[in-house]
């Protein structure tokens, strides 16, 4: 076996550095404990360049350089991550079923004995700098990262192969080396690590699209080869329970994992397509789930106006909004601020999201009987207190929801309205008369979340006159919005994977219905004029808090129109 030739002699050689130069480096180094190459570049003695040239020939074996070459981070997943961190290997490239692995140590032969077993593949090495292979590792298992910037791309041959291939096991094993396993599991807790709310495989030409719903947007992650795809939607129904078999009716169900210290809880809905099952599975990630109502992001005036309203005996509040504004959790955040032990807490859903101490909660079921309507006549004889039913969305519910609002329970529920005023208008195509709505409803509360700029990459932008009218439909726009000259758009970064949004912040639109709005509506007065009244009466139109989150740098006026707009 030929002995390694030494750095030092190499670059001499070379011509990158003098033996004077060398004499010098060598007696530093020795103070600092690093390795030779390593010093030397952080002295700028060498260039990255120089150095990966000399340790190839030092091994001969290639220099991966991580500054002019991407990797895909799927493929360093191909080895689990306590491995590679333990070895300081990576593997960054496969072409016809060689892998070459980026290793600080090329001539570590156990190692590369050991990489040949667990993925099956020759290996090849190659020599890789320490820094190189340290983010090679953090973005393959930054699961943030890698969906937020479509890191995941499962057109890798040896996934199509091994699940195609005789010796792959069924769908439906428990063996949790599957390739399909593996592949949810990464889709699921990638889904999770990201914050998603929502993960979405979609049966398309020529792969099925796999998308996750961040901040309320859609991206695509990864696409699934189609030959996988039956495999991949196999494998949800069998973790939900659901009849693989059946796949012309639409299916419901729950699926729950578990990966190291976390645990994660998706619903499942399968519809069939033209193109095959579409899946869609919400992330009901409980462990970081908190319902505190003094950390919804309301502002304090309205914070403490919400409390006042959960303090009246009976009546009816409704939560307005699209889907996906928020109106969960609010719900939920103020049930949690009621003292369930004094209280008689019950909900009616469909379905319970989440599961909360000290609530009664009740799952709607049509097929049993026990539809909204139903379940609330049922548990108006449960001697409630407090109840919140999931939406009101047909006269029979309608009718009873009010009927228990004007008999002594406090009741909250939701509706799909564009703002609070709408919610009149609605209940009023539900069949209910406009005295028994003035009666009954005490407050309305529209929500919407706004999309956060990043903090990293936010730039200044001059202010859209044309928008701001059009956020205001026309309307005069407040000075505090019009003479403001500074506003901020999004960048684009790694940290928010180029969108140049990060996270979401709620904004509130909340009508009370005082003596003088509650007239208006028993007269049957159009949605504008009720909303001047409220507007009156102190109520913060959504556009004025969007436009106030703006002015703070919190969001963009673009943002606010998209979502205001819809």
């Amino acid at each position: 076996m030929t002995a390694i030739r030494r750095l030092g002699d190499i670059l001499l050689e070379q011509g990158v550095i003098t033996e004077t130069q060398l004499q010098a480096v060598l007696q530093d180094q020795r103070q600092t404990r690093l390795p030779l190459g390593v010093f030397m570049l952080k002295r700028g003695i060498v260039s990255r360049g120089q150095l990966g040239a000399a340790l190839a020939e030092q091994y001969e074996t290639p220099f991966y350089n991580g500054e002019s070459t991407a990797t895909h981070p799927q493929l360093v997943r191909l080895l689990p991550e306590t491995y590679v961190r333990r070895r300081r290997v990576a593997p960054v490239a496969l072409h016809d079923k060689v892998l070459r692995v980026g290793m600080q140590n090329p001539s570590d032969m156990e190692a590369i004995s050991e990489i040949e077993l667990m993925t099956g593949y020759q290996v090849e090495a190659a020599i890789c700098l320490e820094d190189d292979i340290e983010r090679l590792v953090e973005s393959a298992f930054d699961d943030r990262i890698k969906a937020k910037q479509a890191a995941v791309d499962m057109r890798i041959e040896e996934l199509r192969e091994s699940i195609g291939s005789p010796q792959a096991e069924a769908f439906d094993s428990d063996d949790s080396d599957a390739p399909v396993v593996r592949l949810l599991e990464a889709i699921l807790m990638g889904a999770v690590r990201a914050e998603a709310s929502d993960i979405h495989l979609e049966p398309d030409a020529p792969q099925m699209r796999v998308r996750y719903r961040i901040d309320g947007q859609l991206h695509q992650i990864m696409s699934v080869p189609d030959d996988s795809e039956d495999a991949l939607v196999g494998r949800v129904k069998v973790l939900a329970d659901l009849d693989t078999a059946e796949k012309r009716r639409p299916q419901d169900g729950n699926l729950s994992i578990e990966v190291g210290d976390t645990r994660a809880s998706f619903r499942v809905s399968c519809i069939p397509c033209v193109r095959g099952e579409k899946v869609v599975m919400r992330v009901l990630d409980e462990s970081s789930k908190s319902f505190n109502i003094n950390s919804l992001g309301m502002p304090d005036p309205q914070l403490q106006l919400v409390k006042q309203l959960l303090d009246r005996p009976h009546g009816m509040i409704v939560m307005t909004g699209p889907t996906g504004s928020g109106k969960t959790t609010t719900m939920y955040s103020m049930l949690c601020s009621m003292d369930s032990s004094t209280k008689n807490v019950s909900t009616i859903e469909d379905p319970v999201e989440f599961r909360l101490p000290g609530i009664n909660q009740v799952h709607a079921n049509n097929d049993f009987g026990m539809g909204f309507a139903n379940g609330l006549k049922y548990l108006m004889r449960q001697d409630p207190d407090v109840i919140l039913v999931g939406e009101i969305r047909d006269h029979e519910t309608a009718t009873t929801a009010v009927q228990a609002a004007l008999t002594g329970h406090l009741l909250i529920s939701t509706q799909h309205t564009n703002d609070a005023v709408g919610t009149v208008a609605r209940l009023s195509d539900l069949g209910l008369d406009h005295f028994k709505i003035a009666g009954s409803l005490v407050a309305s509360i529209a929500q919407r979340l706004l999309r956060r700029l990043c903090d990293h990459c936010k730039r200044p932008t001059s202010i859209n006159r044309n928008l701001l009218r059009t956020i205001y439909q026309g309307q005069i726009v407040p000075p505090e919005f019009a003479n403001h000259e500074r506003y901020f758009e999004p960048g684009g970064c790694e940290r928010c994977g180029g969108t140049g949004y990060s996270g979401r912040i709620p904004i509130f639109e909340i009508m009370v219905v005082d003596s003088k709005l509650e007239q208006a509506i028993e007269s049957g007065l159009p949605a504008s004029q009720l909303r001047k009244i409220a507007c009156e009466g102190g109520m913060i139109e959504l556009a004025t808090m969007g436009l106030r989150q703006a002015v703070l740098g919190t969001t963009s006026i673009d943002e606010v129109y998209f979502k205001l707009s819809g």
